[in-house]
């Protein structure tokens, strides 16, 4: 995806909390659909998701035949993304992650393990790389960060974002982070 082809800004808020499948599923689901990458609707449904993320109410999401349920590291995301203090900023806002040095590739079996030193703004944030696409030969993330709520007033620290992956057909990996988008070949 082309630099000028990144999510609007408020996507950033909700789409690497929903995968496609995710969305899609809703879309088709109920009617009309909701769309999860909608961020108005679901700040204001985000209970009843949780409820349901949780698998605490009549109709868990998402279910086994859809990709669910999530692991509980994603409903703790959301969870941290409904807890925003301040009424009037929707959610809470994830960033653009910052490498700290290049990325490093490690092969382990026919896996490949993917990480990198991020500089976080505070103690107590998370880093991830988010999976954008797959396609023939090649896979595509955003380095995302998350800091914590109330953020605390701290000097910048540095923090690990790791992802393993199997190697299959894939020879390029891209990532986009704040720092623009990088291309690394995989041997």
């Amino acid at each position: 995806m082309a630099e000028d082809q990144r999510p609007p800004v408020f996507e950033l808020h909700i789409r690497p909390m929903f995968r496609l499948l995710d969305r899609e599923h809703m879309l088709t689901f109920v009617d009309p659909g909701f769309d999860l990458w909608d961020l108005e609707n679901v700040w204001t449904m985000r209970n009843d998701i949780l409820v349901r993320l949780r698998g605490e109410g009549l109709f868990n999401m998402p279910g086994q035949k859809v990709g669910g349920p999530w692991p509980a590291e994603w409903i703790d995301l959301f969870e941290r993304w409904t807890q925003n203090p301040n009424a009037d900023d929707i959610g809470h806002h994830l960033l653009l992650g910052q490498r700290d040095g290049d990325y490093q590739l490690q092969p382990v079996s026919d896996k490949r393990r993917l990480r990198a030193k991020v500089t976080a703004p505070s103690p107590g944030c998370h880093a991830w790389f988010a999976l954008e696409s797959v396609t023939p030969g090649r896979r595509e993330y955003t380095l995302y960060v998350e800091p914590p709520l109330p953020a605390p007033a701290a000097a910048p620290t540095a923090i690990p974002a790791l992802e393993m992956f199997d190697k299959g057909d894939v020879a390029t990996l891209v990532i986009h982070d704040a720092g623009g988008t990088q291309e690394l070949p995989i041997a």
